[in-house]
């Protein structure tokens, strides 16, 4: 009589976890591809406007204005360290480069966690990150 609902909890528990590690896969490897799409393009911009005679602080402003119009919220778009505190581009030299990151993806998906099996389901990395540099001659 029971039996049905039993192997139901079981299976509705199996079916979940293996949709939310889905899920939890999926999310960071799209943030992750659209941060380095955005990185791109961001330097793209910067390179393109270098020729104009703009300054450096309008290149970094340029660069932050294509990050800050994509669909991404504020604060899932941050610089990376050793870019300066609100800047996503860094000119050193003839090597340009543009990087993105958000900190702590579990603020963006929350990880089970089972505490029988001493496991955090679904494995979020660190970081997620994108980077592009371009070197001029």
């Amino acid at each position: 009589r029971g039996a049905a609902s039993i192997e139901f909890a079981f299976m509705f528990v199996l079916v979940f976890m293996v949709f939310y590690g889905m899920v939890g896969y999926f999310i960071p490897l799209l943030l992750s591809a659209t941060y380095h799409e955005l990185s791109a393009e961001a330097l793209r911009q910067a390179v393109s406007l270098q020729y104009a005679s703009l300054e450096h602080a309008e290149l970094q402003h340029q660069a932050k204005r294509v990050i800050q119009d994509s669909w991404l919220p504020a604060v899932w778009a941050q610089p990376c360290p050793g870019y300066g505190e609100d800047t996503f581009l860094k000119i050193a030299g003839n090597t340009w480069s543009t990087c993105i990151r958000h900190g702590d993806p579990s603020a963006i998906l929350t990880p089970i966690t089972l505490p029988l099996l001493d496991l955090e389901w679904p494995p979020l990395p660190k970081e997620i990150r994108g980077e592009t540099t371009i070197r001029l001659h």
